[in-house]
C-alpha cells in the first residue's frame, strides 16, 4: 500500500524531468583579424533582392567594367561590414519573439521531514506541482510587443542600408570630383613648371627681370601646394569609399561615369513629403517601435492584477495519514501593484511618440533647406558654365600670344589662374549639386534614379 502511495510523487517527478529539454553549448571565438576583401566581389543574389529603391532589375553589376554611382550603392549594401552587424540584430529580435511565445514552466515542490522526537511513526513528506498563471495572462501582449519589435528592427536595418548606399554614392561623387580637380591641377602645374623653367633660363642670360621669374615661381609653388592638398583629399575620399564598400585599403576600384541622381522635381518633392510617414523606413521603424511599446504597456497593466499560482499537492504526515488536494497562491497588490513598471512604460511610450514627431518635424526643415540650396547651386553652376567657354577662348588666345612673346608672363599666368579657379569652382559646385540631390533622396525616401542599363 505504501509503495502505491508513492506512485503519484514519482509520476510528478518523472513528468517534470521528461518535459524539460536541454540545449548544448558551443563556443564561438571572435575573429583575430579583418575580413576585408581586396577586390570588388560579385553578387551572390539578384540586384532586386537588395531592396535599393530605384535600381532597375535589368541593371548589370560588373565591377570588372567599372562601377558607376549605382554600382557602388549596390556593392555597399551587399558588402558593408556595419550592415552585417545591423542585420545580426534581426536575429536577436526574432529570438526574443520566440522567447515571448514560450509558456512558463511548472514548478515542482518537494519536502521531507524525519521525526526526531514525539510519537511520530513515519517520515513525513509532501509533493506539489504548481503553475504560475501571470505569464499566461500577459503572453499575448508580450508576443505582440515582440512581433512589432521584429518589424522595427527589420525596418531600421533597411534604413541603415539606405543610408549606407547613399553615403557610398556621396563618396563616389567626391572621388570623381577630386580626380577631375587633380587632373586640372596636374596640367596647370606642368604649365607653370614650363613657364618658370623658361623664365629662369632667360633670367640667367639676362633676358628677363627677376620680378617675372618670381611671379612664375609663385604660381608654380601655389599649383604644387594645391595639387598636394588635392591628392591628400583624394586619398582620404578613396579610403572612405573603400571602407563603406567593405574593401581593404588600397584596393584598386575602377570607377565609371553614370548613375548620377536626376534633378528633383517640385511636384515629386511635395508628393514625397505628403507620403513621408508611409515610405521612409526609419519612420516606419519608429512607428513599429511605438506599437511594440503600446503592447508592453498593456502587458504591464495586465501584470498589475494579483499574481495567481495554482497546483496540486500530495502529502503524508508523521502519523501516516495521506492527503491530496489543490493549492492556490494569490499575491496581494497592496504596496506595489506593478505601478512602477506601468509608469515606466507610459513614460517610454511618451518618449517614443515625441521622438517620432521630432523626426518628422526635423525632416520638413532639412528638406526645405536642401531644396533652396539646390536652386541656388543650380543658378551658380549655370553662371559658371555660361562664362567658362569665353574664358577658355581668351586663355587659348593668351597661350598663343605668350608663346609668341606678345603677352607678358604676369598677365598670361593671371588669366590661366582665373580659368583654373573657375574650372575647379564649376566641378565643386557640380559635386555639391549631386550631394544635395542625394541628400533630398535620402530624406524623402525617393528612388535613387539609377541608369536603366549596365554600367559603361
Amino acid at each position: 500500500m505504501a509503495r502505491q502511495r508513492y506512485r503519484p510523487v514519482g509520476a510528478l517527478l518523472a513528468s517534470a524531468l521528461a518535459l524539460g529539454s536541454c540545449q548544448s553549448y558551443a563556443p564561438a571565438p571572435l575573429a583575430e583579424g579583418p575580413d576585408l576583401v581586396t577586390e570588388a566581389p560579385r553578387l551572390s543574389l539578384p540586384v532586386q533582392q537588395l531592396h535599393i529603391p530605384g535600381v532597375a532589375s535589368t541593371y548589370t553589376f560588373d565591377p570588372s567594367r567599372g562601377l558607376d554611382m549605382t554600382g557602388v550603392a549596390i556593392l555597399a549594401v551587399s558588402n558593408n561590414p556595419q550592415l552585417r552587424a545591423e542585420r545580426a540584430k534581426a536575429g536577436v529580435a526574432r529570438a526574443q519573439l520566440f522567447a515571448a511565445g514560450l509558456l512558463p514552466d511548472p514548478q515542482l515542490a518537494l519536502t521531507f521531514a524525519h521525526p526526531i522526537a514525539g510519537p511520530a511513526a513515519v517520515n513525513a513528506f509532501s509533493a506539489g506541482l504548481n503553475y504560475l498563471l501571470d505569464q499566461v495572462i500577459t503572453r499575448p501582449a508580450a508576443k505582440s510587443a515582440a512581433r512589432a519589435e521584429v518589424r522595427a528592427v527589420d525596418l531600421d536595418a533597411l534604413w541603415q542600408e539606405w543610408q549606407v548606399a547613399q553615403q557610398a554614392r556621396i563618396f563616389y561623387a567626391q572621388v570623381r570630383s577630386l580626380e577631375k580637380q587633380a587632373a586640372l591641377l596636374e596640367r596647370y602645374r606642368a604649365l607653370y613648371t614650363d613657364a618658370y623653367d623658361r623664365s629662369a633660363r632667360a633670367l640667367t642670360h639676362g633676358d628677363l627681370t627677376l620680378d617675372v621669374t618670381g611671379t612664375n615661381l609663385v604660381a608654380l609653388l601655389d599649383a604644387e601646394f594645391r595639387l598636394d592638398k588635392m591628392q591628400q583629399d583624394l586619398d582620404k575620399a578613396r579610403h572612405q569609399l573603400a571602407a563603406t564598400l567593405g574593401l581593404a585599403p588600397g584596393t584598386d576600384l575602377p570607377l565609371a561615369d553614370g548613375g548620377d541622381p536626376p534633378a528633383p522635381d517640385d511636384d515629386e518633392v511635395r508628393a514625397a513629403m505628403a507620403a513621408l510617414v508611409d515610405r521612409r523606413a526609419d519612420l516606419l521603424a519608429l512607428k513599429a517601435g511605438y506599437e511594440s511599446q503600446e503592447a508592453r504597456l498593456r502587458q504591464a497593466v495586465l501584470a498589475q492584477f494579483p499574481s495567481l499560482t495554482v497546483g496540486v499537492t500530495e502529502a503524508r504526515d508523521n502519523t501516516g495519514i495521506y492527503g491530496i488536494g489543490p493549492s492556490v497562491t494569490l499575491g496581494l497588490p497592496f504596496f506595489n501593484g506593478n505601478r512602477g513598471n506601468i509608469a515606466i512604460e507610459q513614460a517610454t511610450r511618451a518618449r517614443l511618440g515625441a521622438e517620432y514627431q521630432a523626426r518628422i518635424d526635423a525632416t520638413v526643415g532639412e528638406v526645405d533647406q536642401l531644396r533652396i540650396l539646390h536652386a541656388e547651386l543650380t543658378q551658380q553652376l549655370a553662371r559658371l558654365q555660361q562664362r567658362l567657354p569665353l574664358l577658355e577662348s581668351m586663355a587659348e588666345k593668351a597661350r598663343r600670344a605668350y608663346a609668341a612673346r606678345d603677352l607678358a608672363a604676369a598677365s598670361y599666368l593671371q588669366l590661366e589662374q582665373t580659368l583654373l579657379n573657375q574650372q575647379i569652382g564649376a566641378i565643386t559646385v557640380e559635386e555639391s549639386l549631386i550631394e544635395t540631390r542625394i541628400g533630398l533622396q535620402t530624406l524623402l525616401g525617393m528612388p535613387i534614379g539609377s541608369a536603366s542599363g549596365a554600367a559603361p
